[in-house]
């Protein structure tokens, strides 16, 4: 019964898995899908067509203001200047460029002007920042601050806990630069073949990049990528990838970026489903490289490509970020997540949301909001009022990341209220960029969000939904427009059309990926609805 339970999780999965979904689509099932039509005459990458996508992603980002950020683009290589009031908004500005197709290098020259606070201020909270949060507290680290540029140091034991750290820093506002000196020091020293073989494991079986094309190579523990990667965020993901525990320092500047390196003659086509050992063995080992999951042990069971998440972790954030590992890897077509929250230590609500409390107000994605928070027997309770959904899913963030919340009841009003599918669908990718964000919720079956997650796999922004004003064949165009522009999407292979503003998706992608980011771009278009009727492809990757 449990596995017939599951496989039918898995097929709603591919078909849309959500009752909202199912109701909308019943009012409207009279609509006639079309043959498939011939496939689109490729267009041209230009650099005005590349500054133009990533101006409109940057519009789309509800993390970034776009007006304050000028994009201009040579030869493929995206300068962003302009200024920015915190960090987290320059880095997703970066993040958002890169995951343009054609995008072959981004040139930060975003300036951060913070609000003013004391270099004293800005110590203190990023230290208790760090001590308070359940992944960090233990971490060796110093923090010092001087001109609203703050220093760590320290040692951790590996490359995902400085990156945690990192972003942890740069969460506390009035903040304009960190400078990250804490060294790594491994548990054990680890041979270059060890090391060559975790990185092109981890590299086949990561979703997001086709790393069959990449070919990793260690001497003395520093590990040197060549070969051709589809897109600048790929790439990126790729050199945090070769971060696996023994390595030193990664050299990335051998991997080509060709917008066409995921699909066509370049595409790696392998029997990605491969057996449920195989897929468990690295669910397994991505959970080991999580800084906030490397601590627990959670147990893994895949059952025909689902994977079953069991045992108990010690808080909320390590359980979201456990299951976000999973969907990470190829083959994993559904997580169900019956890992349980035990904290250790007394449950001090008191204590719990005074620490709440302060997170929301030092986190400078919040600033405009008015949030009121409690603690009550280890649930947290969000209320009040924010500007947008990525607001209420950065409070939920927040709050999942507090010691000893085992639940999030989040009941914050977004005002001015308008369509957003974030509403009903927080952002579906996995935050990778940074490990301790995570953007997704759990249904009622332990669900964690939709296929894949975001935009990219790095950063999340809020999809906003249409004005009322644009045709049919207006909202085709951007769709189609946004399809082009995607790295993860080949267009050819799935049509749209349009009726009153409802989008319907046929065809045919190549992972999840791509079916997810397929439907994230109708809704950036303009539709009002998207019905995902495309098929994914088992057996591919990119």
């Amino acid at each position: 019964m449990k596995t017939l339970k599951l496989k039918e999780w898995a097929k709603r999965a591919a078909i849309g898995r959500w009752s909202a979904c199912l109701l909308i689509a019943a009012g409207i099932q009279t609509l006639v899908l079309p043959s498939l039509q011939a496939a689109t005459t490729e267009k041209e990458i230009t650099d005005r067509g590349i500054t133009t996508a990533v101006e409109g992603g940057l519009k789309l980002d509800k993390g970034v203001f776009p007006n304050d950020v000028d994009v201009s683009t040579s030869q493929g290589i995206v300068t962003l200047s302009g200024s920015v009031d915190n960090l987290l908004a320059k880095e997703r500005a970066v993040l958002s460029a890169k995951s343009v197709r054609g995008v072959r290098e981004v040139i930060d020259k975003i300036t951060v002007t913070p609000v003013s606070r004391s270099d004293e201020d800005i110590r203190k909270d990023i230290q208790t920042a760090l001590q308070q949060d359940p992944a960090t507290e233990s971490y060796q680290t110093t923090v010092s601050v001087q001109d609203a540029v703050a220093t760590l140091t320290g040692s951790v034991g590996s490359y995902a806990e400085k990156q945690l750290a990192t972003r942890i820093a740069n969460g506390v506002k009035g903040i304009k630069e960190v400078r990250n000196d804490v060294t790594i020091n491994y548990m054990a020293k680890r041979t270059d073949s060890e090391i060559a073989a975790d990185v092109k494991a981890r590299l086949q079986w990561d979703i997001w990049i086709n790393g069959g094309l990449i070919n990793p190579v260690v001497k003395d523990g520093k590990v040197t990528l060549t070969g051709t990667i589809g897109s600048a965020i790929s790439k990126s993901r790729a050199y945090d990838d070769a971060w696996v525990n023994g390595v030193t320092s990664v050299d990335d500047s051998g991997l080509k970026i060709e917008p066409q390196a995921h699909n066509g003659a370049q595409q790696k086509s392998k029997t990605a489903i491969s057996s449920d050992s195989e897929i468990k063995q690295a669910v397994q080992a991505a959970l080991r490289l999580d800084a906030r999951v490397s601590a627990f042990s959670p147990d893994v069971t895949v059952e025909d490509g689902v994977v079953i998440l069991g045992g108990s972790v010690g808080n909320l954030k390590a359980k979201t970020a456990a299951a976000q590992d999973a969907k990470n890897v190829v083959g994993v077509s559904l997580v169900d997540n019956h890992l349980k929250v035990r904290p250790n230590g007394s449950a001090d609500a008191a204590a719990m949301e005074k620490q709440l409390k302060a997170a929301l107000s030092w986190d400078p994605f919040l600033d405009n909001s008015t949030i009121d928070a409690a603690v009550i027997h280890r649930v947290a309770y969000l209320s009040g009022a924010v500007d947008s959904s990525f607001q209420k899913t950065e409070a939920q963030d927040v709050a999942s990341r507090i010691k000893g919340v085992v639940e999030v009841r989040n009941r914050l009003k977004v005002e001015p209220e308008y369509y957003s599918i974030s509403d009903y669908d927080y952002d579906y990718y996995n935050d990778y960029y940074y490990p301790d964000y995570d953007y997704g919720y759990y249904d009622d079956y332990g669900y964690y969000g939709r296929p894949y997650y975001n935009q990219s796999p790095y950063y999340v922004s809020e999809m906003s939904g249409p004005q009322p004003y644009l045709s049919d064949e207006q909202i085709k165009k951007n769709i189609e427009d946004r399809f082009f522009w995607s790295p993860f999407v080949d267009r050819d292979d799935i049509k749209v059309t349009v009726d009153g503003g409802v989008a319907t998706l046929t065809g045919t992608a190549g992972t999840w990926v791509g079916w997810g980011e397929a439907e994230k771009d109708a809704h950036k278009g303009g539709a009002t609805f998207v019905l995902n009727r495309v098929t994914v492809n088992k057996g591919h990757w990119w």
